[in-house]
């Protein structure tokens, strides 16, 4: 077959898959009351588990509800099982084992670049490091799984320049291995990163909420590296995936993912559909009013983060970009006028409902889905429920606090 039949295929698939995902989320969104589970259905979990008296903590988790404890370290797991909960544990994704700027990632100006203490997803020497972190967790008794987080590539909220990354050399020698064209990859994202400077940014990002599909096949087409970089990003990150799963798996182990949102996941290189392959648990981290900055993962933060970095708060177009940057995630119609302040400070609870609504259409009926929200929400009962009448089969907390019971009592009880 020639390069030219291969490259109009290659079109054809991805174009398809494409619409097909569209047309998915399409009905997902409007199934946020798919489910009518009721609390007594829903399994319980707490990531943390902490206090004086760990068995006492415990034991109270238990009659409060919940089922799950994500609890690292022997005392802790011993504690949770004694109280006849299962006990699982967190493992990390791509750590920067040297603070060398060589096992770092590098952005479009050749820039190492710090982002969630992460170093190169694709450097071979740190993708060892962690595989070589779960084949020791794996040893660890009493537990049911583990959960993998920040097995991922930059996200917004880390910067703009950390987002647009990785153009290391470890990178460079991944894509020639991948038969990928690293040179244009960078081209076109630097073009982005041209586009999100210019002038023209505000009148374009008028236009976005009123777009039609075909419209964003025709940019698309505009910045073929664009897209070729975060298919990159998809393969690279579910490389490691698969390779976590066989040693958790291997161990007799059930298998969690804290994955990105289904409207941010694709930005930072994890695919539901792929990962529906090997992954037991989805646990999409839909933090809608999560209070610290930079806040990765957290749907507020990573939100506001472009036009946050573009400095267009208190400028003309402010809302009209803040406007367009919900509309690309799916929330045109949450709120009305928003600013980079009010986004940065909470998004409505039907935010997380809609996002639990589009993770079950990702990966079917045959997963289970366990969002984790944040545990210290004004309007947790809303956000709870929200939650479960999306389709979920449990919601997970994040992250332990001294008034866990209070704070989740609405959401339980």
């Amino acid at each position: 077959m020639t390069d030219k039949a291969m490259n109009r295929r290659h079109f054809l698939q991805s174009t398809t898959a494409g619409i097909g995902l569209a047309a998915c989320v399409a009905k997902s969104v409007q199934a946020v009351t798919i489910s009518s589970a009721r609390k007594s259905d829903c399994r319980y979990w707490l990531h943390g588990l902490g206090g004086d008296d760990l068995p006492a903590t415990a034991a109270a988790m238990k009659e409060s509800g919940f089922h799950r404890i994500v609890a690292n370290g022997a005392a802790a797991i011993e504690a949770v099982n004694g109280a006849g909960m299962e006990a699982w544990m967190c493992g990390g994704g791509f750590p920067l084992i040297r603070k060398e700027d060589s096992l770092r990632s590098v952005d479009i100006f050749g820039q190492p670049q710090d982002w969630f203490g992460s170093g190169s997803p694709c450097a071979k020497e740190v993708r060892e490091a962690s595989l070589e972190n779960y084949r020791k967790m794996v040893e660890q008794p009493g537990i049911k799984g583990i959960l993998v987080d920040g097995v991922r590539f930059s996200s917004p909220a880390s910067g703009l320049l950390s987002f647009l990354t990785d153009f290391s050399v470890h990178a460079e020698e991944l894509a020639r291995e991948l038969g990928m064209d690293f040179d244009l990859m960078k081209r076109d994202v630097t073009r982005l990163y041209e586009f999100l400077k210019s002038p023209e940014l505000v009148s374009r990002a008028k236009s976005i909420p009123g777009a039609a599909p075909a419209y964003w096949l025709e940019e698309l087409g505009r910045l073929p590296g664009l897209s070729e970089w975060l298919r990159f990003r998809r393969i690279c990150s579910t490389q490691h995936f698969r390779a976590l799963a066989e040693i958790i798996h291997g161990a007799g182990l059930k298998m969690g993912v804290y994955i990105f949102t289904p409207s941010l996941a694709p930005l930072v290189g994890q695919s539901y559909a792929d990962l529906t392959e090997f992954v037991d648990v989805f646990a999409p981290m839909i933090y809608r009013n999560y209070p610290d900055h930079p806040g990765p993962a957290c749907l507020n933060w990573e939100l506001a983060a472009v036009p946050d970095a573009l400095a267009v708060a208190g400028e003309e177009g402010e809302i009209a970009v803040m406007e367009a940057v919900l509309s690309l995630a799916g929330f045109a119609d949450l709120m009305d006028s928003p600013t980079v302040a009010e986004v940065q400070k909470a998004l409505p609870p039907a935010a997380v409902a809609r996002e639990t609504s589009r993770a079950r259409a990702l990966i079917g009926e045959d997963r289970e889905l366990a969002p984790i929200i944040y545990i210290d929400d004004p309007l947790m009962a809303e956000t709870a429920a929200g939650v479960r009448a999306a389709g979920a089969d449990g919601v997970n907390f994040f992250v332990y606090k001294e008034q866990w019971k209070e704070m989740t009592a609405p959401a339980l009880g």
